[in-house]
């Protein structure tokens, strides 16, 4: 059994995640996400926004098929924030959304 010391996710996701690039240009880019960003995720979602935010002036993630979200994946939305880029959430879920409500990062996330 994982401990909390070990670094190790203490529940395994039901859904692997999965981030694709659907659409770009010079100084745009949107992601589409599938599956849970937990603990055992969010890397792959941090590395992903991290790819894709600097030199461009928006990134959209879209979250329509994405299940659960803690805050891991918040806490990589919030690393990759910056004034030069916009970064947004699409189509997201209303479980996502009202966790983006109750931490008052739906002003800054959702459009």
């Amino acid at each position: 059994m994982p401990e909390r010391l070990t670094g190790e996710p203490l529940v395994v996701p039901e859904t692997e995640l999965s981030v694709a690039t659907v659409e770009q240009t010079a100084d745009y880019l949107r992601l589409r996400c599938v599956g849970e960003i937990d603990q055992s995720t969010a890397g792959l979602f941090a590395e992903a926004l991290a790819a894709a935010v600097p030199g461009r002036r928006r990134v959209e993630v879209d979250l329509s098929k994405v299940t659960f979200m803690d805050s891991s994946g918040i806490n990589a939305l919030v690393q990759q924030r910056t004034p030069e880029c916009e970064l947004v959430l699409i189509k997201v879920p209303p479980r996502i959304r009202r966790v983006l409500e109750i931490t008052a990062l739906d002003h800054i996330f959702c459009p």
